[in-house]
């Protein structure tokens, strides 16, 4: 993969990281402002099971979730939990208004193509992480390179040991 094509899947990752973790954490702010028992009323109305543990539960999952994203950490976990809780939002609360969140005049009409769209988003972070941008790459670790596994004969002088092979998924890498 090219440099550039690299450099911008990192900087989109980024940006998407930014975006899903910053509406994450409005929304959970929000919802807890409001408070769990209209969280929990909303969603009995439903006929959602436990309403008030799947207030506190997305509520909570939200805030800390999007605190996560922002900071890239546990990304591709929190990629998971997002697309759970879209699934089960479009599951439990819109499946029934079809697709189309607005409509045709403008007013709000309440389908699941917004839940869809977080969905996603969730999928992208569950299978491509964070990006090199996060507090998951600081603390990922290394994958040992061949020269790495071969054991070297404990006489061997380290100046003269070959030295390891550049790998090639790391942003900032020098090539030659």
């Amino acid at each position: 993969m090219s440099r550039f094509v690299a450099f911008c899947r990192h900087v989109a990752l980024l940006v998407a990281r930014l975006g899903l973790g910053g509406i994450l954490l409005l929304h959970g702010v929000n919802r807890w402002q409001a408070g769990m028992a209209s969280q929990a009323e909303y969603l009995a109305q439903f006929s959602t099971p436990y309403a008030l543990y799947a207030a506190y539960g997305a509520t909570t999952f939200e805030i800390v979730g999007g605190l996560f994203l922002l900071l890239g950490a546990l990304t591709p976990l929190v990629g998971l939990g997002v697309l759970v809780q879209q699934v089960l939002t479009v599951v439990w609360t819109s499946w029934y208004k079809g697709p189309n969140l607005l409509n045709s005049d403008g007013s709000y009409h309440g389908g699941f193509e917004y839940s869809v769209a977080l969905g996603m988003l969730g999928l992208l972070f569950l299978v491509f992480g964070g990006g090199v941008v996060s507090l998951d790459r600081v603390f990922a670790r290394k994958k040992p390179t061949e020269a790495e596994e071969e054991p070297q004969p404990a006489d061997a002088d380290p100046a003269t040991a070959p030295a390891p092979a550049p790998s090639e998924n790391t942003f900032f890498s020098a090539r030659p």
